[in-house]
């Protein structure tokens, strides 16, 4: 729905294979596949997969899915997202439940699917941030905020900061991979993710979309961080390298069983 969406729409027609993901089962989109494949060329295909990012092993699945379904990956889009709840919410993993949906469960699949990305041709990890990130502090000793004040906004902006300081630091260690990592804010649009945190209006969803084609057919910027198409520097804790390192340890402790 919303950006998600959108952005199927607006990338159709230059896609030979289109891989989507969503909450709902096939059958319940089946209007939007239908859609989606007629702005495709004859020759192209599209494949869609249902997992709830709450539950990083139905990540794991949707990895294991998504490799039988292709041998290569030329762009990566993470996009799913959640808004913060009203009240703080732990799973039963012990997450934060915006921090898991927005950060781990995004950093869980890159890291599944990091052997296809840039096989042939030159890979793109676009990972959808939020401006928000920018005012936000990451809580490195309490990452899933059970000491620190909690709104859904607080949470939301926080996981996003997450996000991009991951990007950050995947942008420095792609083992000489040919990929470029990049990070964007898509714009203040109108969704229920949007509305659901803030009494403000927004743009459509198709602006969002256009804004995320464009950075996902840059090439040569990796490391930055997109305010819709403009590159910006991103909140300062993101391009610490302390920070990210500590970062990436403690996320490869919570995901120790999937990855």
């Amino acid at each position: 729905t919303g950006i998600g969406r959108a952005t199927a729409l607006a990338m159709g027609d230059r896609a030979g294979s289109l891989i989507l993901h969503g909450l709902e089962p096939e059958d319940d989109v089946a209007d939007l596949l239908y859609t989606v494949r007629e702005k495709m060329r004859p020759d192209a295909r599209v494949s869609y997969f249902p997992a709830d990012y709450g539950d990083l092993r139905q990540v794991t699945r949707l990895a294991r899915q998504i490799r039988t379904a292709t041998d290569r990956i030329d762009i990566l889009i993470n996009n799913a997202a959640r808004p913060g709840p009203s009240t703080r919410e732990v799973n039963d993993a012990g997450n934060e439940v915006t921090f898991q949906t927005n950060y781990l469960a995004p950093v869980l699949l890159t890291s599944r699917l990091m052997e296809l990305i840039g096989v042939g041709q030159r890979g793109r990890i676009v990972n959808i941030a939020s401006a928000t990130h920018i005012m936000a502090t990451l809580f490195l000793d309490d990452l899933s905020l059970a000491h620190h004040p909690y709104s859904s906004s607080i949470a939301y902006a926080h996981s996003k900061l997450a996000l991009v300081t991951y990007s950050c630091w995947l942008a420095e260690h792609r083992s000489g991979r040919p990929l470029d990592v990049v990070s964007m804010h898509p714009g203040v649009i109108s969704t229920g993710l949007l509305h659901a945190m803030f009494s403000v209006g927004g743009d459509r969803p198709e602006r969002a979309a256009a804004n995320i084609a464009y950075v996902a057919s840059r090439t040569g910027d990796n490391g930055t961080y997109y305010d819709e198409r403009n590159p910006q520097p991103p909140n300062s804790q993101a391009t610490d390298r302390s920070t990210q390192d500590r970062l990436l340890d403690i996320t490869s402790q919570l995901l120790r069983d999937e990855i």
